[in-house]
């Protein structure tokens, strides 16, 4: 009698415990296949720009073959759009990528792109250098002021490279950095 109630026990607790376990097996399948969804809702919704969006504008000069790019986030006004809604407000650029962390937006325009300089350091020397598109940089004028007779903020722009765009720009700075 004795192994009989033994036996009745311990086919009980096997009994309670595969069923324990299958409910939690269960259980466990739902809570992943809810997770799931949610996440999958949260990707869709997801593709729209946001706060954090980097917006990239690509100007490209029929002339000369210059793309010139202008970066910024995204503004309050293009926040919550989608790519159909963001190419309807920006008719006539080609959208070349749109993620919600990255849209890059490309425009062509005929004539020439403005003259871009940049100032650097050749030799301990202040000197200038001209951006010939896909060519890359190339030394216009090395001038006779040394870097360190400069105030150190301004030489370290110098040294990182200080861009300037046009020739008159160009001017007024030499002249500002040079008095």
């Amino acid at each position: 009698m004795r192994k009989t109630i033994v036996i009745a026990a311990l086919c009980s607790f096997l009994l309670c415990m595969t069923a324990g376990y299958s409910f939690a097996l269960r259980r466990g399948e739902a809570e992943k296949l809810a997770a799931e969804m949610e996440s999958k809702e949260v990707l869709e919704t997801r593709n729209e720009i946001n706060a954090e969006t980097e917006l990239i504008y690509q100007y490209f000069y029929m002339a000369d073959r210059v793309t010139k790019e202008q970066k910024e986030l995204a503004p309050d006004f293009l926040q919550g759009l989608n790519r159909e809604q963001l190419q309807s407000i920006y008719n006539g650029w080609q959208m070349v990528l749109f993620s919600p962390e990255k849209v890059i937006l490309r425009c062509k325009i005929e004539g020439k792109s403005s003259e871009t300089y940049l100032l650097g350091e050749q030799d301990g020397y202040l000197a200038i250098f001209y951006e010939d598109g896909a060519k890359g940089l190339h030394l216009k004028e090395k001038t006779e002021v040394p870097l360190s007779s400069l105030p150190d903020g301004e030489a370290r722009q110098i040294r990182e490279g200080l861009r300037v765009t046009g020739e008159e720009n160009l001017t007024k700075l030499l002249a500002d950095l040079t008095s």
